[in-house]
């Protein structure tokens, strides 16, 4: 799958972060006796620890044949950062000869910060949990999350020599958390995808979601960061999406 497809498709699939999965979805694991055949099946075939079964709405067929089917795996520490593997699954044939199977070789990773034990996938008691990443390396993640921590939680633009220093940068990042400032929730981070670009300059979107968002403003947005060799990371734009 090309970052260009990535970035189209994104949005159309439930995220393994924020507060866990979303409400409507179910996440099976192997020891799980309430699990339905299909995922039974696809554990008894595959390393996998959870299977993630979320609903579409609007579909027409039974749950099972509709929904959309995520395996993950293991959980892994690299320093502060804990990962597992996400992959998206499929529904294939029909009735009895019906299995999940995956419908691409492309993988993600679920990342999150962690000082302690790493947190439970899809936990509800946690406030940004894991992200869905593309593309990016664990220290790179952490420099955007700690870039991210700057913008989300502090009420005004940042002092010199912090992480974004640049005129433009500054009132980007004064922008946005005036749009965020809108919501009286915590927005949190869903997504991080790396952007094709150069070797000197590495560019990346991250989809943030923001809770409670009153009738009329966006609660989602993708925030544009830049990164130049031996550089810090800046903020460079921001948009509402859907």
């Amino acid at each position: 799958m090309t970052a260009t497809v990535v970035l189209l498709t994104l949005l159309l699939a439930p995220a393994a972060s924020g507060s866990g999965a979303p409400a409507a979805c179910k996440t099976f694991t192997r020891s799980d006796e309430t699990a339905p055949a299909l995922v039974r099946d696809w554990f008894a075939h595959s390393p996998d620890e959870r299977v993630v079964m979320c609903p579409q709405p609007g579909r027409q067929g039974s749950e099972l044949a509709t929904a959309l089917y995520f395996g993950e795996g293991g959980l892994t520490r690299h320093g502060t950062v804990c990962t597992y593997p996400r992959h998206g699954l499929t529904v294939a044939g029909s009735g009895n000869a019906a299995l999940l199977t995956r419908y691409d070789r492309s993988e993600a990773l679920a990342m999150a910060l962690a000082d302690g034990e790493c947190p439970e996938p899809h936990a509800a008691s946690q406030v940004q949990g894991y992200v869905e990443t593309y593309d990016i390396s664990t220290s790179t993640f952490a420099g955007i999350m700690r870039l991210w921590s700057t913008i989300a939680g502090a009420p005004a633009a940042p002092a010199s020599g912090s992480a974004v220093t640049s005129g433009s940068a500054v009132q980007t990042r004064a922008r946005l958390q005036a749009a965020l400032g809108a919501h009286t929730g915590a927005p949190t981070v869903t997504r991080i995808v790396r952007i094709p670009g150069s070797v000197l300059r590495h560019r990346y979107a991250l989809f943030v979601k923001t809770p409670d968002a009153p009738a009329g403003v966006s609660s989602q947005y993708v925030i544009y960061v830049d990164k130049r060799l031996r550089g810090p990371y800046e903020i460079t734009a921001f948009a509402e999406t859907n």
